[in-house]
């Protein structure tokens, strides 16, 4: 990297020992703990290939990620490329003036057939930066220098390069980095790491283990998102907000959620989502225990760990479900169903079409993030509540990590993850897990009433106008299009849409109106149909009538909608009078632990 302005890094792989003529050599196309495929051969350019001995070989780019260089049985492969890293993202590598950050995946190819190599990294530096931090481990005497058993370890330890702050901390011994590189100086240091130390200890205390021989918290700015991976997290996020208490319990959740992930998804993790194809998609619908799991946890090892009130867990819970309950398109697919789409949107952060006004991106992360986090809630209860409060979701969670990651070394099947519920249980939970996989309305209140809580909500208007309905923009295949007098659709034409109702919320104008799933809105007041016609004319009209045109099964039709004033429901969770096994089920679930 010896002039980071130009975010070029530049890469030489040495590979001995490889045997035949021809050697394929891949760059994967996705990273570990991203839900979507990033395509980082695009980024690499000026490749070579030579024997060792500054003897070029042939080569070809023979699919999208893949160099097969002619080595005619030379005993030495020596490939050099450059990378051009501008994203501030951790699933992308960059660099700058700033800093170097190298998102493995998307940095080193692998030879073909063998991912189970070993892998020596040397890193050089320019003389202005000082500092390495990753998870990887370094090469004793050899400055710079680090070593990971193959690469899906490479591939899981991203790698940051800068001038940062170094602190740590141990647990039982085991030593935790924490990388600052954005914290204001105002932001108390020493509780910050009492903070970290506190949680750790209470999230290995629930699982009764710590599974890795060091972690490393990279916390960075210039960008945002965290990703997990099994002993570091990368975290981005704006310093700044640290400055408030508000902010610094956000950003607490927000780094155990990722923390939490080297447990739930890197250990226990369903079977789609390790051994890794890097090739493609590794398709799951179990996102939402993934995920969800997760979100339910963060906030609830704060509580055990005293970082959080018992009111603040509560406050949050409720703002979930009024963040779920209130999300336009909540119910154009399932949790399970999201799970299994996000990777066409690139887990709903790397693009797609977002959820605004009336319509619904292809897969929304919510889905499984939000909407899992209370599936785990009602699992947590359920389960509690069936065992008389001798077993809970903790005990599932121990369970599935001795059983699968300990035991059979692999990950779990759906209903694998099911059964160990609803053993604990002692009872079916097929309401739970219809929840999962249908758009059901949820009881909430069913649930959370089994640890005492009463959940109420309020309602108030709020901007914008409501029809009730949920839409999706889908592509239309090329051949289904009308084709030009000239015989062509033109090269800047771009692919068309049409405009589908994907559902519609019960006792609505649309609703009433006889709208449903599938049909197809050609026209909104005389305008060819697009979102954003829809969202500006239902803007446009409060109070008003707008005419959709509408196919159904070929036939058409006009429908007219008045549109209503937009309402959004704020949801309260609070303590009620109650059996003393359900008072028993919430002083042991929200309990301070520690």
């Amino acid at each position: 990297m010896p002039q980071p302005g130009n975010h070029l890094y530049h890469v030489t792989f040495r590979c001995a020992g490889l045997e035949g003529d021809l050697q394929d050599f891949k760059m994967p196309q996705w990273s570990p703990g991203f839900y979507g495929i990033g395509n980082y051969a695009r980024y690499v350019s000026s490749f070579r290939a030579d024997d060792g001995a500054s003897h070029a070989l042939g080569w070809e780019k023979v699919a999208r990620n893949t160099w097969r260089v002619v080595s005619d049985g030379a005993p030495v492969v020596v490939l050099n490329y450059d990378v051009f890293a501008a994203v501030t993202f951790p699933a992308n590598s960059y660099l700058g003036d700033d800093r170097a950050y190298i998102s493995p995946s998307g940095m080193f190819l692998y030879p073909v057939d063998h991912l189970r190599s070993p892998v020596t990294l040397n890193l050089e530096l320019p003389a202005f930066w000082k500092q390495i931090s990753t998870g990887l481990e370094p090469v004793q005497g050899k400055p710079a220098t680090l070593q990971a058993a193959d690469y899906d370890v490479l591939y899981d330890s991203p790698i940051l390069i800068g001038n940062q702050e170094s602190l740590t901390f141990e647990v039982k011994g085991v030593p935790h980095n924490v990388t600052i590189e954005n914290v204001p100086p105002e932001v108390d240091r020493t509780r910050m790491i009492a903070d970290l130390k506190t949680m750790v200890t209470a999230a290995t205390a629930l699982m009764n283990d710590i599974p890795y021989r060091s972690y490393t918290f990279l916390m960075m700015g210039r960008g945002g998102g965290g990703i997990e991976h099994s002993n570091s997290s990368s975290n981005q996020f704006d310093g700044k907000t640290l400055t408030t208490p508000a902010g610094y319990l956000r950003w607490l959740s927000f780094i155990c959620h990722e923390y939490f992930h080297n447990f739930n998804v890197k250990r226990i993790r369903p079977l789609a989502l390790g051994p890794f194809d890097y090739d493609q998609e590794n398709l799951t619908s179990m996102l939402w225990v993934s995920e969800g799991l997760s979100v339910y946890y963060q906030d609830l090892i704060l509580v055990r760990a005293g970082l959080m009130t018992r009111d603040q867990y509560l406050t949050k819970l409720a703002a979930a479900i009024g963040t779920f309950e209130n999300l336009p398109g909540r119910r154009y697919q399932s949790a399970a169903e999201s799970s299994q789409n996000t990777w066409n949107v690139g887990s709903g952060f790397g693009g797609g079409r977002k959820t605004t006004g009336s319509t619904v991106q292809a897969s929304n992360p919510n889905l499984y993030y939000n909407n899992g986090g209370m599936l785990g809630a009602m699992l947590d209860l359920s389960i509690r509540s069936g065992s008389g409060n001798q077993l809970s979701l903790d005990d599932v969670m121990r369970s599935l990590y001795r059983k699968y990651y300990l035991g059979k070394k692999r990950g779990f099947t759906d209903a694998e993850f099911r059964a160990e519920c609803e053993t604990a249980a002692g009872t079916s939970l097929a309401e739970i897990f219809e929840y999962a996989s249908t758009t059901k309305e949820v009881d909430y209140a069913k649930y959370f009433a089994l640890g005492g809580l009463a959940l109420d909500f309020t309602t108030t208007e709020t901007a914008g106008g409501f029809i009730g309905l949920d839409t999706f923009a889908e592509e239309i295949p090329a051949s289904a299009q009308p084709v030009a007098s000239g015989g062509g659709r033109g090269r800047n034409s771009g692919p068309e849409f049409k405009l589908l109702v994907s559902d519609t919320v019960s006792g609505s104008p649309a609703a009433a109106a006889g709208l449903k799933p599938g049909d197809r809105i050609i026209a909104i007041d005389g305008i060819p149909a697009t979102v954003a016609a829809l969202n500006d004319a239902i803007n446009a009209k409060l109070g008003g009538r707008i005419v959709l045109h509408v196919s159904t099964g070929g036939a058409e039709r006009d429908v007219a909608l008045d549109v209503a004033k937009k309402l959004n429901r704020t949801y309260q969770l609070t303590p009620k009078a109650a059996a003393q096994a359900q008072e028993r089920i919430l002083n042991h679930w929200l309990r301070k632990a520690l």
